[in-house]
C-alpha cells in the first residue's frame, strides 16, 4: 500500500457524519482527501486538484454518483473509481459493467473490503502507466501509437478497432459483453446483433479465429 502514500483522493458523499470517519480511514493510506459533497463540487476538484483516486457514493440526496462517473468516463478512463452504497445492488453492478470501476464498497466499510478496494485501484494504475500491453499469440497493442504489433509488424487500426482495443486492454481477464460494446466501441450509437457480428469477424479475421473466445448467451473474451 506504499504505492498510495503519495496519491491525492476525492470522495463525492454528501452524509456529514459519515465523511468524518470516513476522510479519518482514507488518510491512512493517501497523502490527501478532497471532499465534494455535490456532483459539481467533484467536477471543481477534478479539474483543480491532482486526483489519483476517487470513491462515490452512489445515491447523494438530490442526484446520483452514476452519473458522475458516466460524465468522468467520457474524457478520463484511466483514474480508479471505487463506488459506495447503503446495500449491494445486483442491477446498478451490471449497469456499471462499462464505467471501468474498480471496486464496490458497503457502508459502513469493511477495513478487508477497503483494502482489496484499494489494491485493484493500484493495479489500475500500474496498468495506466504501461503503453505496451501484450496480448495474445505474440500480438501487443502500443496505447501511445494505437496500433498493434506482432514480430515487429504494425497492423494499423479505425476507429472502432482502437476503441476495441483500449476496451480489450482495460478488461483483459473479463466477458466482454453487448453493453460493453456499445458503451466503449459504438459509443452509444446503434449497434445491431449484426453489426456486432460484422465487427467481431473482422477482429478474428486479422488477428485469428481463436482471438475471442465467444461464450454463448454473454459475449466474448480475451483468453490468454
Amino acid at each position: 500500500m506504499k504505492r498510495l502514500a503519495d496519491k491525492n483522493l476525492l470522495l463525492l458523499e454528501d452524509n456529514v457524519e459519515f465523511i468524518d470517519n470516513a476522510v479519518s480511514l482514507f488518510e491512512m493510506f493517501v497523502a490527501r482527501v478532497y471532499v465534494a459533497h455535490t456532483i459539481k463540487e467533484a467536477y471543481e476538484l477534478f479539474e483543480k486538484e491532482r486526483i489519483d483516486i476517487i470513491i462515490s457514493d452512489i445515491h447523494l440526496k438530490n442526484e446520483n454518483g452514476l452519473d458522475f462517473i458516466k460524465e468522468l468516463r467520457k474524457s478520463n478512463d484511466s483514474v480508479p473509481v471505487l463506488v459506495l452504497s447503503g446495500h449491494k445492488d445486483e442491477e446498478f453492478l451490471f449497469k456499471a459493467m462499462t464505467l471501468n470501476l474498480s471496486g464496490y464498497l458497503l457502508k459502513p466499510i469493511n477495513f478487508k473490503m477497503l483494502v482489496d478496494g484499494l489494491h485493484e485501484c493500484i493495479k489500475k494504475m500500474e496498468a495506466s502507466s504501461q503503453t505496451i500491453v501484450t496480448l495474445k499469440d505474440g500480438f501487443c497493442y502500443d496505447k501511445a501509437l494505437k496500433n498493434v504489433t506482432k514480430n515487429n509488424v504494425a497492423f494499423e487500426l479505425n476507429k472502432k478497432e482502437i476503441l476495441f482495443f483500449e476496451m480489450l486492454c482495460q478488461h483483459k481477464n473479463t466477458i466482454l459483453t453487448r453493453d460493453m460494446f456499445l458503451a466503449y466501441v459504438y459509443e452509444y450509437e446503434p449497434m445491431s446483433e449484426s453489426a456486432l457480428n460484422n465487427f467481431i469477424m473482422r477482429i478474428r479475421r486479422r488477428f485469428g479465429k481463436t482471438f475471442l473466445h465467444t461464450i454463448p448467451d454473454v459475449g466474448y473474451k480475451l483468453i490468454v
